[in-house]
């Protein structure tokens, strides 16, 4: 298993434009803290403004039938006054957007989660704003998937969630292993899933259980993970487009750049009249990650054979049906408050530090000092997630991959 390499557009590969608009964004989200912040000079450096001039021509353009490469550039140059709220913001909550936004972060940069946003809007800080702001906002208001995660399994059986319950108990999504670019593997088998067996709310709460503890396998340089469809014994019984369809908002809305492939691996003539159906849900970026396999060599492409279920014809002899039931009595450490409690005041002044260093950032006068700046923010990055590894024990209740020793923060 090899690591996923860099990818183009991190916070450890930014090239000048790219830094710019991750600026811009910080800017409206300190401004928004209540952070003094001016993000004159960045909005209106000449790397972004040109290519908005570009971006005006090639719009122009198109009237005549010509084709643009400007989509990937920030369109918001000009628009941008000292102290303007976005327009994403001015109907949210200062603090809940901001607690939100910390509370989404495991191990991952502050600075790596907007990028995702950034570059799933191409590169424009506006469109950046609104999806992330619409995704914050759906953590808060609708589904609140750090809660689950957080009381994870356990609370499932202590509510007696029947729904729930029974989907981790039949395996039917399972973190099972990495694929060869160090991304961990959801695999998940259609043929136990019968719409009858849950309602809407507990198969949702399910699938942000199953992506929120996938994020938990994830260490930088990664920042997505797989999935395995695996379709044996597949039968129209087990089609249900509704799940379907939140899977797609998630991955599309609220979890960007958060998907490596989608393998489909064994599809029944059946399956054919149903992917034509589903296909045109998919935005563009999503169907590119989809790969069809049929035999045991078409996945070992991707992924190792000690990582394919035996049944699949790899060597991996994991019992996928077991499952023990968590019950809570591994979450000792979330009885001691005092130590949690000592955690949280060191991550919040390291936040501050975070934000301070930021504004600082925003501010400097050239680039070797932005360098210099956006290097002590890597660092501090690093600190905060460090921060999370310890912290973690004491917040989140332990799963069944903490139980069993697959999952180590």
């Amino acid at each position: 298993m090899t690591q996923e390499s860099t990818i183009s557009g991190r916070i450890d590969s930014l090239d000048a434009k790219q830094e710019l608009i991750l600026k811009q964004v910080w800017t409206y989200l300190l401004q928004f803290w209540g952070i003094d912040i001016d993000g004159t000079k960045i909005f209106n450096d000449p790397l972004v403004t040109s290519a908005d001039k570009k971006k005006k021509k090639s719009l122009l353009g198109k009237l005549s039938g010509s084709s643009s490469t400007a989509d990937s550039e920030n369109t918001t140059a000009g628009t941008y006054t000292r102290g303007k709220i976005h327009d994403s913001l001015r109907s949210q909550d200062p603090k809940i957007i901001q607690d939100t936004f910390w509370k989404t972060l495991r191990t991952d940069s502050p600075d790596n989660l907007l990028l995702r946003f950034i570059r799933a809007r191409k590169w424009d800080s506006d469109k950046a704003m609104n999806m992330l702001v619409s995704s914050l906002n759906w953590r808060a208001t609708k589904y609140d998937a750090n809660d689950i995660v957080m009381k994870g399994e356990a609370d499932m059986y202590k509510n007696n969630e029947a729904g729930c319950i029974k989907n981790l108990e039949l395996q039917k999504a399972v973190l099972n292993g990495f694929d060869k670019k160090g991304r961990p593997i959801v695999l998940v088998r259609p043929k136990l899933h019968h719409a009858d067996d849950q309602t809407e709310e507990e198969i949702e709460k399910y699938s942000l259980l199953v992506i929120e503890q996938a994020r938990l396998f994830l260490n930088e340089p990664t920042e997505a993970a797989s999935i395995l469809f695996d379709l044996t014994d597949f039968t129209m019984s087990n089609m249900d487009y509704q799940p379907v369809k939140f899977l797609i908002t998630c991955f599309e809305a609220h979890y960007p750049e958060s998907l490596g492939h989608l393998f489909i691996h064994k599809a029944p003539w059946i399956f054919s009249p149903i992917w034509n159906i589903i296909k045109k849900l998919l935005d563009p970026v999503v169907a590119s990650k989809v790969v069809f396999t049929n035999k045991t060599k078409d996945l070992n492409k991707y992924i190792e054979m000690n990582n394919i279920p035996e049944h699949l014809g790899g060597t991996d002899t994991k019992d996928l049906d077991q499952f023990t039931p968590v019950d809570g009595s591994h979450d000792e450490l979330l009885e001691d408050t005092a130590t949690r409690d000592a955690l949280l005041e060191q991550r919040k002044e390291l936040i501050e530090t975070i934000l301070k260093t930021t504004a600082d950032w925003i501010h400097s006068s050239d680039a070797n000092e932005s360098r210099a700046l956006l290097n002590e923010k890597i660092k501090l990055n690093s600190q905060l997630s460090e921060l999370y590894r310890k912290l973690d024990p004491y917040i989140r209740s332990r799963s069944s991959y903490d139980i069993d020793g697959t999952l180590t923060i």
